[in-house]
């Protein structure tokens, strides 16, 4: 039963000591000191079905001990880094050993993960920790030129605020609440040939000049109306910090009709100067029932 369901059960990568802030990639670390293994999620870029599990977790110092937030994040989409894909916080000497990651874009997929992100919230003793991950993956229908791979995928900018013939033209970004329609002002990045898809997930970058906080949101239409897929606030205006790299929340937890729209939502008085709408997507055609 466990080869029949071809699932990938396995040890990313061990982390022994780590006393301080560290991006590290995928292998083992201790106290510092990075060995290299095999990614067990390799050559796969989009993973359908994909959870993280941290195991023996351990923080050193007692009651004293530091408080920490990891985040794991992926490389492998073409033009980025560090896009997050799943988080825990507030790890700290009283923390369970064992941690479900929760997924960041509330989607049961996953890009392969190629780092993981330990941000150091409060001095103390150093975290101890092996991750664990549990995936399994279907081909996809169809995939786009643009995404530069044989994999049957989607991936690519939805829209990207600088000058290009390809997204709309101006340098100035976004200072004012703005609607772009895909396909006009943005890219629908073939996203417009299959009305529902498997999995989606889409990150924000902001640009590297900021001012104010704003909102982002991906959104589609029914019946003539718009309606949200994915968004990135969780609270109003996180949207903040120059070049910073977020997760949009997918409303569908997954699931995403086409796109047909994005909109951006200045929270308090600035403007973003090079946004972009980052997307990776996959779907099966799906088949009909009698009616």
């Amino acid at each position: 039963m466990i080869n029949y369901a071809k699932v990938v059960e396995s040890r990313v990568m061990g982390v022994s000591v780590q006393n301080s802030d560290s991006r590290l990639p995928i292998g083992d670390s201790s106290g510092g000191t990075f060995t290299s293994r095999i990614n067990p999620l390799r050559g796969t870029l989009l993973w359908d079905r994909c959870t993280f599990v941290l195991h023996k977790v351990a923080v050193a110092g007692g009651a004293t001990g530091g408080s920490y937030t990891l985040t794991l994040q992926t490389d492998a989409v073409s033009g980025y880094t560090g896009l997050p894909i799943a988080e825990v916080a507030g790890v700290g000497p009283n923390s369970a050993s064992t941690i479900v990651f929760d997924s960041l874009h509330q989607s049961p997929s996953s890009p392969m993960p190629t780092h993981v992100n330990i941000d150091q919230t409060a001095a103390g003793g150093g975290i101890t920790f092996d991750l664990f991950c549990f995936a399994k993956q279907y081909r996809g229908h169809m995939g786009s030129p643009a995404a530069g791979t044989a994999e049957r995928i989607i991936m690519g900018n939805l829209i990207r605020g600088v000058s290009s013939t390809s997204d709309f033209s101006g340098d100035e970004g976004v200072s004012a609440d703005t609607t772009f329609a895909l396909g006009t002002s943005g890219s629908q990045m073939g996203m417009q040939n299959m009305r529902l898809w498997d999995n989606a997930l889409y990150w924000g970058v902001a640009g590297n000049t900021i001012a104010g906080t704003h909102d982002v949101a991906v959104v589609g239409t029914v019946g003539g109306t718009t309606f949200v897929i994915a968004e990135s606030h969780a609270s109003s205006g996180v949207i903040n910090v120059a070049d910073e790299r977020f997760a949009l929340l997918n409303r569908h937890y997954g699931l995403s009709p086409n796109p047909s729209h994005v909109i951006w939502t200045e929270v308090t008085a600035g403007g973003v100067s090079d946004f972009r709408v980052v997307v990776l997507a996959k779907s099966g055609r799906g088949s009909m029932g009698k009616r």
